[in-house]
This record gives structure tokens, C-alpha cells and sequence, in this order.
């Protein structure tokens, strides 16, 4: 670029009166024409999106900062936080779960009394993913919350209190999932029924994709590895939601053979199956994935696009770098965002 620069310049010096300004002067007009650095575009994409008319853009956009080290993407998620717009709280929630945030702030505990269900819920679900104990008498609390979801995220919260005798009770819940959810948590805290509960729950009778795909993936937090054959049978012939749950399962289980079935429902005529197959493949970073990854990020489903994008960011290559630069100037704002933050979350080396 300096050279084309140099070389427009010493033209114009030659055969008009601009010659009688500084070369320097030019020089630097010329190199902004030609476009701000990409880091520096990178960054005025992030900082522009906070400026956004969609929440959801500005959530993403304050998620991005945070991901590179910005502490002022934190402090715009925890403002959005103490506002009153539902659908900007709710994915403000979801971004600091995607962050790993690891400390429980007053306004999370607030908002586990939400009104709303699904800020409620959201909140739950944050909650029980923190590794902080200032949560527990709100965690008890959701255990007999109305909504089954809340109920989840209370029982799976408690494991890390080592509150046996109370998430037992929910083994007796109406809801299966909630169940799964609770004998996982006594599993994880040495409950060797817990396993057998588990399995019951996968009633031949009552073939429910949703219950037999989290009981799946349970199993594997387990390391039932008992279950490998039986959760592999479950990848063919299956609706997809199970067969992606069985696949998720055995990739936590470290097992291969869940690989075909994300990499073709990355594929799946079905945007829905497709997304959901890329939020778990965003999980386990393994090279089969890579390929169809690139493919993804430019999917016209914006949460395959994005989530194909976010997860490239993790396999480090530098030629994604080139990749993520032509996506910033895409026609969507979450997916200008999502390249921005995997462009300088890569050459920061904040991956």
C-alpha cells in the first residue's frame, strides 16, 4: 500500500500544485482511503455495534470486547443488566454464560426473581454455571420454581455445594429432564445409582427424543462408558435432535463415531439442525471439523454463520485471518461482530 501511495504521490507532485503540500500529508490521506488497518477495523466494528439499535447487536458487540480483554465490554453487559428492555437482559445473560463469567454479581441474584420466565430461567442457568457459593439459598429456591427449566439449573447449581439430601428430591420431579439433571449432579457427587436412575429414564415405551438425549449426554458426564454401544445405536435411524445428542455424548466420551453425524447436520437442509449441530461441534475444536466450519461461516442462517465463526477462532490458524477480514464488510452486524471478535481474539492470542 506505501508503495502505491508513494508512487500516486510523486505523479501528482509532478503535474499539479498539490506538490506544494507535504508529501506526508498525502501520503496519509491516501493510506485512510484505502481502509483502516484490519485491527483497527476490527475494533470500530466491535465499538460501533454498541451503538446499535438492536440489543442484540450491542450485546454481541460488548461480548466481543470482553472475549479480546476489554474490561468496558463487561461493564456494558452488567449496565444492560440493570435496564428494562426483556430481550437485551436475556442475551446479556447468555453472554456472560458464554464468557465463563466466574463471580456472582447482586443484579444476577435480582434477576432469578424476574417476573419474566425467560430472564428468570436465564438467569438460573448463569447462576449454576458459576463457581461461586453466593448463590445457594437463591439455587434452593429455584428447585421448587414453577418452570421446569429454572428447576434444571437450581439442581445442576447445587452439585457444587455438595447438597446430596436436597437435590435428591429431585428425582421425584414431574418433569423427566429435571430428573436426569438432578441424578446427574448425584453422580457427579459419587452416587453410584445415579447411573442405573439415569438409564431408566430412557423409556422404550416413551421414546422421547429431547429426555433420551439429555439422559445421553449425562451418562457420558458420567463416563458410564457402559452406555457407549447403546448411545451409538442411537445416532441412526433417530429424529435429529437424539442423534445429536448422541453425538455430543460420545464426543464427550472422546469417541470418533459422533463425528459424521455433526458434520451432516451441518449440512441438513433444516436450518434448526443446523445450528444446533454447530453449538455443539463449537464445543470439541477436532480438525474433522475445520472444513466444514469455513463452509458454515458464510451460511445464510445468521446463528450457523456466527457460531461457525466463533468456533474457528478456537483452531488458531492464521489463514482464517484472511477469512474473518472479507466478513467484515457482511451485509449482517452479528456476523461483521462475530469476525471482528475472532479476528482479534486470534492475533491477540486471546482465544
Amino acid at each position: 500500500m506505501e508503495e502505491i501511495a508513494r508512487f500516486l504521490i510523486n505523479k501528482i507532485c509532478r503535474i499539479s500544485l498539490i506538490g506544494m503540500f507535504p508529501k506526508i500529508v498525502i501520503l496519509a490521506v491516501l493510506i485512510f482511503s484505502c481502509g483502516l488497518p484490519p485491527q483497527e477495523k476490527a475494533m470500530s466494528i466491535l465499538k460501533n455495534g454498541l451503538d446499535d439499535k438492536s440489543s442484540v447487536v450491542r450485546v454481541n458487540a460488548a461480548k466481543g470486547l470482553a472475549v479480546i480483554g476489554d474490561g468496558w465490554g463487561y461493564e456494558v453487559l452488567y449496565k444492560i443488566l440493570q435496564g428494562e428492555e426483556k430481550e437485551a437482559i436475556v442475551s446479556a445473560l447468555i453472554a456472560l454464560r458464554d464468557l465463563k463469567e466466574k463471580s456472582v454479581a447482586p443484579i444476577i441474584l435480582k434477576l432469578c426473581s424476574s417476573n419474566d420466565p425467560l430472564i428468570r430461567t436465564e438467569a438460573y442457568h448463569l447462576l449454576a454455571t458459576i463457581p461461586d457459593t453466593a448463590g445457594y439459598k437463591i439455587l434452593v429456591q429455584g428447585t421448587t420454581d414453577k418452570i421446569a427449566r429454572v428447576r434444571r439449573y437450581a439442581y445442576q447449581g447445587l452439585e457444587r455445594f455438595k447438597d446430596s439430601k436436597r437435590i435428591t428430591q429431585g428425582l421425584k420431579d414431574t418433569d423427566p429432564i429435571v430428573r436426569i439433571y438432578a441424578a446427574r449432579s448425584l453422580g457427579l457427587l459419587g452416587d453410584r445409582e445415579a447411573k442405573e436412575f439415569i438409564k431408566k429414564e430412557m423409556d422404550p415405551k416413551n421414546p422421547n427424543p429431547d429426555v433420551w438425549a439429555q439422559a445421553a449426554i449425562a451418562l457420558a458426564e458420567l463416563n458410564d462408558t457402559l452406555s457407549i454401544p447403546y448411545i451409538k445405536e442411537l445416532l441412526t435411524d433417530t429424529p435429529w435432535d437424539l442423534r445429536i445428542g448422541a453425538a455430543h455424548a460420545l464426543l464427550i466420551f472422546r469417541n470418533p463415531e459422533g463425528i459424521r453425524v455433526l458434520k451432516e447436520g451441518l449440512k441438513s437442509a433444516d436450518p434448526f439442525v443446523r445450528v444446533k449441530s454447530v453449538e455443539v461441534i463449537k464445543e470439541f475444536p477436532l480438525l474433522e471439523f475445520y472444513e466444514v466450519l469455513k463452509d458454515a461461516c458464510k451460511d445464510e442462517y445468521i446463528n450457523v454463520s456466527v457460531n461457525a465463526i466463533e468456533a474457528l477462532r478456537f483452531y488458531g490458524k492464521k489463514e482464517n485471518l484472511s477469512l474473518f477480514e472479507k466478513l467484515f464488510s457482511a451485509p449482517n452486524p452479528l456476523v461483521r461482530i462475530a469476525a471482528a471478535t475472532a479476528y482479534l481474539s486470534q492475533t491477540r492470542g486471546d482465544r
